[in-house]
């Protein structure tokens, strides 16, 4: 890999990896380890999660698709080494969200992948990528779970910035689907998508409260 060419992004666009298709792999072991690997840096390089998250899925039973998928995040690794977290003084501790998921993108579960990533100042705090627990019916669906996920974080981050004595009156969460911004705002509209389970109305609470 010292020979290799940098790559822009840690994994292709919309790949699609399943389980226990293709040619097996002669040691599953280096596989392992590459994921292992990948572990420790997602404390530090949020840009790494996402595609942290799909190479493990496969690891009790890696094939070589999944192992060739997993390869470019360490040519995106060799041209990325001078990324960090930086924190300036005097921005303040404005938190802002944003938060996303794609729609039914595990090919195994078609369970869909939540993201969110918070900023305090310029500088990004909390990150995670996660599959969603179970299958959603809809976009609006995916995205409101999303969204909740989010909302619980933000909630944590706040208890600890008054910890901190650094209370702030609100996050900023940004969702780029309308249809589940309005889901948190109108009760006629969440009337029409009884399917999302009841502890999700977490979010339309925190929404009330400011």
């Amino acid at each position: 890999m010292l020979e290799c060419k940098p790559l822009s992004t840690p994994m292709e666009a919309n790949i699609k990896l399943c389980a226990g298709e293709g040619k097996d792999l002669e040691d599953p072991q280096m596989y392992r380890q590459l994921v292992g690997i990948l572990i420790y840096l997602t404390l530090t390089r949020p840009d790494l999660v996402y595609a942290f998250g799909v190479a493990s899925r496969y690891m009790q039973n890696p094939k070589k698709a999944h192992l060739e998928a997993a390869w470019p995040i360490l040519r995106y690794l060799k041209g990325t080494t001078d990324y960090d977290i930086l924190y300036r003084k005097g921005e303040g501790c404005q938190v802002t969200g944003y938060c996303d998921a794609d729609y039914a993108g595990d090919c195994d579960s078609r369970r869909s992948t939540t993201g969110y990533i918070f900023s305090l100042g310029s500088g990004v705090v909390s990150w995670c990528s996660k599959r969603q627990t179970t299958v959603s019916l809809s976009t609006t669906e995916v995205k409101y779970r999303a969204a909740a996920m989010a909302a619980q974080k933000s909630t944590w981050l706040m208890q600890l910035l008054r910890d901190l004595h650094q209370p702030i009156e609100q996050v900023i969460l940004l969702c780029d689907n309308r249809s589940a911004v309005c889901l948190t705002e109108n009760p006629m509209f969440h009337a029409r998508t009884k399917h999302i389970e009841v502890h999700y109305h977490f979010l339309r609470e925190k929404v009330l409260q400011g």
